[in-house]
């Protein structure tokens, strides 16, 4: 919680931050963790703002922002006490030429209440103000001072007269303040986001079209549809995207009710890119809506529009059958989707002309991936190599032969994965052999992918000879070879086991020693340390040596 800094340190800090970016941002990370507020952040308020109100300092408005962080946190009650006894300081921060620190500043006052004369005061500020913008954070914090008051002068702000930046602004003002929502607030907010979607964005009293609806509708989810319909049906581009974008954060979280849904979808059509875009990234990941949505996501698969690749996966996430019919196009286009290679396991062997696109994309993949490239692109080819080689399963003679031919050319570690395969589908093929034999310089990891395909032992025997005792590579494949035959294996295979070694190598020595000598008791303890691995292809294997084993998972 108190990420290790001692107070002193942070008030060095502090110090540090007041004229430093890469400070500020270490002392925003202490003072607010993921786990909650730093334990003395209420304290840390008067050397901060004493910071702030230094004229020497060189970022006092990112010092009164982070402030306003710590007080607008869930757990920020302690701050915004001990706020109250700083109003003078922030008064005069708040009369100054700086719009940034005067912005900051005022926010903060917000929180200094009750307090009538300082609402006064903010609120004749806020109606002096040419800019409607900077009106905005006055009048929320001048209705937080003193909401008994706000309630008579509020509705002012809402008439339609009004601007609608003030409009949203009185809105905000009103939920801040506490007050109940009223018809008025609810037609000024409708209209005002309408027309200006941007009406708190350049301010610091910010507040998200999501959380206004649900002040505004007061809990009546019709209301609540109604004002979103009507800022979708009134509002300009940026407004209607806002809209698409709290109903696909409401989509996320829970099932819409259905003219919600129909609103959302209604935005697939939208004449604004962006908007189409919030709208269908809503409907490829969720069920209900990617149902609803089938037809308009097929058609956008069959006429090669730019989402097809995910609308594709929506399809056969849902399992609806069309899928299939555009399968072997985006195998030999080159734009598959991650559940295709799953989708096409789960059915009957493929026919040649799929088996065809199958093998040249595999191909493809195995000669490109670079794993050097984006680490997330890379494992995204990655997993739908290993999806591509297990649906060509017992592949036919021509389909070994062409991988085969192309082995040499393929890229780590694809080019091992695809040995892998061909060391199992063409067992016996003298391509296979060949192919395997020319890459394989000796290493025990191809050599022994050579024995297992058909070919000589001898270069195998040889590398687990001279390789290093400790070489898990060279142990396991000497349990393979030599079986019991020979009794230094697994005295081998015990030492990788009980050593020093990376977990995947001695998991991978225990399991070995589990086939060798039938003893569940040589396996148990690793494979039960490897059930909680880090890497997920070691926890996948350690749950299924678990079963085999008949050992207890939590």
């Amino acid at each position: 919680m108190t990420q290790g800094v001692e107070p002193v340190d942070l008030l060095r800090l502090i110090g540090s931050a007041a004229h430093d970016y890469d400070s500020m941002d270490a002392l925003e990370q202490v003072l607010l963790p993921a786990d909650g507020l730093h334990p003395l952040a209420a304290q840390l308020v008067a050397p901060i703002l004493a910071f702030a109100a230094d004229p020497k300092t060189r970022l006092p408005d990112q010092l009164l922002m982070l402030v306003g962080e710590l007080a607008a946190h869930p757990d920020g009650e302690p701050v915004r006490q001990a706020l109250r006894a700083f109003t003078v300081t922030l008064r005069n921060l708040s009369d100054l030429d700086d719009h940034s620190v005067v912005e900051e500043s005022t926010a903060l006052l917000g929180w200094c209440g009750p307090d009538p004369r300082l609402s006064a005061v903010l609120l004749t500020r806020a109606r002096e103000y040419a800019d409607d913008y900077r009106r905005v954070t006055p009048l929320v914090a001048a209705a937080q001072l003193d909401p008994a008051a706000a309630a008579g002068w509020l509705p002012e702000f809402l008439d339609p007269s009004r601007s609608s930046t003030v409009r949203v602004a009185a809105v905000l003002a009103m939920r801040e303040a506490g007050l109940a929502p009223t018809a008025q607030a609810g037609a000024a907010l409708a209209a005002g986001w309408s027309a200006d979607p941007d009406a708190l964005r350049w301010t610091t009293r910010r507040g998200k079209l999501a959380d206004l609806v649900e002040y505004a509708a007061g809990g009546d989810a019709r209301r609540d549809a109604e004002l979103l319909a009507a800022i979708a049906r009134d509002g300009q581009a940026q407004a209607r995207r806002d809209v698409a974008q709290t109903l696909a954060d409401r989509a996320a979280r829970q099932e819409l009710p259905v003219e919600s849904q129909a609103l959302l979808c209604s935005f697939l059509d939208d004449p604004e890119e962006r908007v189409r875009r919030c709208a269908y990234r809503a409907v490829v990941a969720d069920d209900t809506l990617t149902r609803r949505q089938a037809d308009w996501l097929a058609d956008a698969v069959a006429r090669g529009a730019r989402m097809r690749r995910s609308a594709l996966d929506a399809l056969i996430r849902v399992g609806d059958p069309r899928w299939r019919e555009h399968a072997e196009a985006a195998l030999r286009e080159g734009w598959t989707p991650p559940r295709l290679p799953g989708a096409l396991a789960g059915l009957p062997a493929p026919d040649e002309s799929l088996r065809e696109a199958i093998l040249g994309r595999v191909v493809d993949l195995a000669t490109t991936i670079d794993v050097n490239r984006s680490p997330k692109t890379t494992a995204k080819e990655q997993r739908e190599l290993v999806g591509l080689l297990r649906v060509l399963g017992d592949a036919p003679d021509p389909v070994v032969g062409v991988l085969a031919r192309h082995l040499a050319q393929m890229t780590w570690p694809a080019r091992l994965w695809v040995a892998e395969f061909l060391a199992e589908a063409g067992r016996g093929n003298p391509e296979v052999i060949e192919a395997i034999g020319a890459m394989a310089n000796g290493e025990v990891i191809y050599l022994r992918l050579l024995w297992l395909a058909g070919g000589d032992d001898a270069p195998l025997r040889a590398a687990i000879a001279v390789a290093p005792r400790r070489d898990v590579l060279a142990a396991v494949a000497a349990a393979e070879v030599f079986g019991d035959a020979d009794p230094d294996v697994a005295a081998r295979l015990r030492e990788i086991r009980d050593g020093d070694a990376d977990l995947k190598d001695r998991f991978a020595a225990a399991g070995a020693l589990w086939e060798l000598t039938g003893e569940p008791a040589e396996a148990a303890a690793t494979v039960r340390e490897a059930l909680d691995a880090p890497w997920l292809r070691t926890r996948q294997r350690a749950r299924e040596l678990a079963d085999q084993l008949g050992l207890e998972q939590a």
